[in-house]
């Protein structure tokens, strides 16, 4: 008793330079649209890491540029610190920080503004207050791992859009291979009943 085929030799006999007079003209196109479909998602990956890298890149760039004009200056919190709790968009997850007015002299020239201060802190406390080149409170340097982390975003978009496109091709090439299929049964079963005499229409 001969022994199902495995699985490569079933794929193997889909090819569609099959020479076999069973294999129909829709099937070839199938498994040539599967073949191109491999190939196209495989071509993808390095074409996702290489936007990733130009994404790492730019972030990586951007960063150190914003980070080399930041300027730390020693502020004095002069008022009482107020604790706030956001809801962020992307997390349910609730930021909470504190916040304080702080004051600081930088060159002969004094500044205030309301920042955020740890939740310990209080009334006199000394606090790093970072400041952009127009002497205006800015966030403190980003870390580099943040521009690692746009690289792998970047590269895994463009790699998720090019599959998600050419699945949706080759779903909508089987949908019309399909029909075709459908259409050519309901064809032949007419024939089939009008020449028996079972099928009169």
């Amino acid at each position: 008793m001969s022994r199902y085929p495995s699985l490569s030799v079933r794929i193997w006999r889909t090819r569609p330079w099959n020479t076999s007079p069973l294999m129909r003209a829709s099937d070839r196109i199938e498994a040539l649209v599967w073949m191109l479909a491999a190939a196209a998602m495989l071509v993808a990956i390095p074409i996702a890491g290489a936007v990733g890298t130009a994404g790492y890149t730019a972030a990586a760039a951007r960063i150190s540029s914003d980070n080399s004009v930041k300027v730390a200056v020693t502020g004095t919190i002069s008022g009482e610190s107020k604790h706030t709790a956001t809801v962020s968009a992307r997390s349910p997850m609730t930021d909470s920080h504190s916040e304080a007015p702080v004051r600081w002299n930088q060159d002969g020239r004094s500044g205030t503004a309301t920042i955020t201060v740890p939740d310990t802190a209080s009334r006199g406390d000394a606090v790093t207050v970072w400041l952009a080149p127009d002497g205006t409170p800015t966030g403190p340097p980003e870390r580099s791992g943040v521009a690692v982390g746009n690289g792998i975003e970047v590269g895994l978009a463009v790699l998720v859009e090019i599959w998600g496109a050419v699945l949706a091709l080759v779903a909508l090439n089987m949908w019309a291979l399909g029909a075709r299929r459908r259409a050519g049964w309901e064809r032949e079963w007419r024939e089939t009943g009008w020449q028996t005499g079972s099928d009169r229409r």
